[in-house]
């Protein structure tokens, strides 16, 4: 049977394109992971949920995409002994737009849903397209417009204040950072210097593209995440 890695989502909760990363690793199973909905969540709350999840697998390996990296290092911080191993894909160790997000929170619960609408799509379109073109970006775009808003501001409101990185020094485990050199969120130079905090990481930088890795370059995502998984085994092994 193949070997099951927890994969928690972005923003939108969806793991849209995990199959696309999935075809090019044979012999790993990525399963996505639900998060929970209609109420608000605290962070010990949501991260008992990620343990008993991995639990399940009888796994002790996680990927965390976008904000579900955030959910994973929290994990990590806060259940060391579940989590053997974590591959962070285009995410951050702080809160990487409070202004973006203060707006994304407060539009969703105070706008009607024709005006919410394109407000979401320009916030998606400034931030998380990056460098998506023509067809994909036009689709990303339409997509995230008609998400579950309300969802989508619980979630940005778990991340108001979202900061880690005088924590990650305590994340003993192997850490994979992948990220597109033009994603402002997951590349800018504040957030690398954070990333050298990590005992035991590797970063590993996908050139020219931007948030949107694993839509635009997955096969670069899963030879990473394939050099991550010899790691995490060399480790285990000695």
């Amino acid at each position: 049977m193949p070997a099951p890695i927890l994969y928690l989502p972005g923003l939108d909760g969806e793991a849209r394109w995990v199959d696309s990363t999935q075809q090019h690793l044979p012999g790993v199973e990525l399963v996505p992971f639900s998060y929970p909905t209609g109420r608000d969540l605290k962070w010990q709350e949501l991260t008992d949920v990620v343990v008993a999840r991995m639990q399940s697998l009888q796994t002790g390996l996680l990927i965390g995409e976008s904000f579900g990296g955030a959910v994973a290092q929290k994990t990590a911080i806060l259940h060391p002994e579940a989590v053997h191993g974590l591959c962070l894909i285009s995410t951050f160790s702080h809160e990487p737009e409070p202004f973006a997000s203060a707006i994304g929170r407060s539009a969703s619960r105070l706008l009607p849903r024709v005006v919410l609408n394109p407000v979401a799509r320009l916030l998606a379109g400034w931030k998380l397209a990056g460098t998506l073109k023509g067809e994909e970006r036009a689709k990303f775009l339409a997509y995230f417009e008609k998400l579950d808003h309300a969802e989508l501001a619980r979630r940005l409101g778990l991340l108001a204040g979202f900061d880690v990185s005088d924590r990650l020094v305590g994340i003993r485990c192997p850490v994979e950072v992948i990220y597109g050199s033009r994603d402002s969120i997951s590349a800018s130079p504040a957030q690398l210097r954070m990333w050298q905090r990590l005992p035991d990481a590797r970063l590993q930088q996908l050139d020219g593209y931007g948030h949107m890795i694993t839509q635009e370059v997955p096969i670069g995502v899963a030879l990473r995440i394939q050099a991550w998984l010899k790691r995490v085994e060399g480790v285990r092994a000695s």
